[in-house]
């Protein structure tokens, strides 16, 4: 296939997607609590997965690593907050 073909099928099926979701929303006016959010990892989504491995693997599990935020190693190898950590912030009140 060729590059295009392959973007215009991309993008059908994210309307595919994207108009089935909005179908099996709920009534106007109810609001629904959103009880997950997936992410898969990448540059954009460091979700420190790879500590599940063992910590022994990875350096993400010691200094200097998650030092600004939240002050202690996570597993993670960014330092600091991630676009998907922005993104669930609404959707959990307590961690606010």
């Amino acid at each position: 296939m060729t590059v295009v073909v392959q973007l215009l099928l991309c993008l059908w099926c994210v309307v595919v997607v994207a108009v089935a979701a909005e179908s099996s929303s709920p009534v106007a006016g109810e609001r629904q609590r959103q009880q997950q959010l997936w992410v898969f990892g990448d540059s954009y989504a460091d979700t420190g997965n790879l500590g599940n491995l063992g910590r022994e693997l990875t350096h993400a599990w010691y200094d200097p690593y998650g030092r600004t935020f939240p002050r202690h190693p996570t597993g993670r190898f960014s330092d600091g907050r991630v676009l998907t950590d922005f993104v669930e912030c609404p959707y959990t009140p307590l961690a606010n």
